[in-house]
């Protein structure tokens, strides 16, 4: 039987560097396809970081997946870039392709696009937030609200509250067209568990003394993450827990800012800012608490990640976040943009191990039921193959 060939289209393969949760997810679910009946390619939109990329290139090779990248990364010249992109990674792709599949706002552009000469069976979009294009309300509302609808067979969201948006949508509604929830997952044989001794080599080598208290987070340094909020409830934090230290694991375009306010608040020997590391999933394992201040999210792969690591959260209570965080049952919720209320409930779980232990017990427990990649894959694999039978 002739194997599908299937697109997934990820903004670059920067993956625990430039890259998040989505195009994490994209690769890995590349990875977990039935390459019986699927042959998997991974289009990175954007060349970000060669060196990093070569890396997670090598490892698709290595499991005979190809991957294709497109042009340098520029955001002085955007649409010529973007354009520049488009023909190199179409110049690659030289054979027809059956499905294409998008798990990026550019990628739904690029999916489009690619569409009009390589005549897919099926194209396929998955809205990794309620919020699209947040820093572009003009293209949501022409691409999201308007286009999309008529353009794409099928949109996945990665949660129950982003499906519910895209059906809000006038046209969708008009055409009749339901979103499908399609969870974001993740590899969770990637998670290995550190013994005592190489969790406090590890808290050593970021200069953390024995005995402290690690607050921390991983995620890119952006708006979304609220991580200024963060800030201002450790520096609350530190008046009722005496030996106590701050992590943040990741970078981005808000990071001078955010280094700035820890200088201002007087806390610069209380936080470390790692920057963008490959040993994340070891990392979060040295920490007390992990804390998700994000002001948004669709279904955020990181406290999945922090879940199945062991490690108590503390979460703010928006869209997604509330799928994964029961209060008080596999973590605690706490109101956005809410740094007193943050602050008090951190205090309270380092203050109370034994029920943030059993918290942590049970969430573990819960993502290995419900969010391993490999159960995501058989998903998605019936719906490629609905498709390409259909012909849509």
């Amino acid at each position: 039987m002739k194997r599908l060939r299937v697109v997934q289209i990820v903004n670059g393969l920067a993956l625990n560097t430039k890259m998040g949760g989505a195009e994490r997810f994209g690769f890995e679910l590349a990875r977990h396809l039935d390459k019986q009946t699927i042959e998997p390619i991974v289009v990175g939109l954007w060349e970000w970081e060669p060196t990093t990329e070569q890396k997670w290139r090598s490892q698709l090779e290595c499991e005979g997946i190809v991957s294709i990248v497109g042009a340098p990364k520029d955001d002085h010249r955007a649409p010529a870039n973007f354009m520049a992109s488009m023909r190199l990674i179409r110049q690659q792709l030289t054979s027809p392709v059956d499905i294409i599949h998008s798990q990026c706002d550019f990628g739904d552009v690029a999916a489009l696009w690619l569409s009009r000469s390589l005549h897919p069976k099926a194209i396929l979009r998955t809205a990794h937030n309620e919020l699209e294009w947040a820093k572009r309300p003009l293209r949501r509302w022409l691409l999201v609200k308007t286009l999309y609808p008529f353009a794409f067979d099928i949109e996945f969201g990665v949660s129950q509250r982003v499906v519910k948006a895209l059906d809000r949508r006038p046209m969708a509604r008009l055409l009749r067209k339901r979103a499908v929830v399609m969870h974001n997952a993740i590899d969770t044989a990637r998670f290995v568990q550190l013994t005592q001794e190489e969790i406090e080599q590890k808290r050593q080598s970021l200069g953390i003394t024995a005995g402290a208290l690690v607050v921390g987070s991983v995620g890119r340094l952006v708006g979304q993450k609220g991580y200024h909020h963060f800030i201002e409830a450790a520096s609350l934090l530190v008046r009722r827990v005496a030996d106590v230290r701050f992590l943040l694991v990741g970078g981005g375009e808000e990071e001078q800012a955010l280094r700035a306010l820890v200088q201002k608040l007087g806390l610069t020997d209380k936080f470390i800012f790692t920057g963008a590391r490959d040993d994340a999933p070891q990392l979060l394992q040295i920490m007390d608490v992990f804390v998700s201040s994000s002001l948004w999210e669709g279904l955020p792969t990181v406290i999945l990640e922090a879940m199945l690591a062991g490690v108590p959260v503390v979460a703010t209570a928006v869209a997604g976040t509330i799928e994964l965080v029961e209060d008080d049952v596999t973590g605690v919720l706490t109101t956005p943009a809410d740094p007193p209320g943050l602050s008090n409930a951190v205090a309270a779980v380092l203050q109370q191990p034994e029920n943030a232990r059993a918290r942590a017990q049970r969430a573990h427990q819960f993502v290995l039921a419900n969010f391993d990649i490999r159960v995501v894959a058989r998903q998605q694999e019936v719906f490629y193959q609905q498709l390409a039978a259909s012909d849509v």
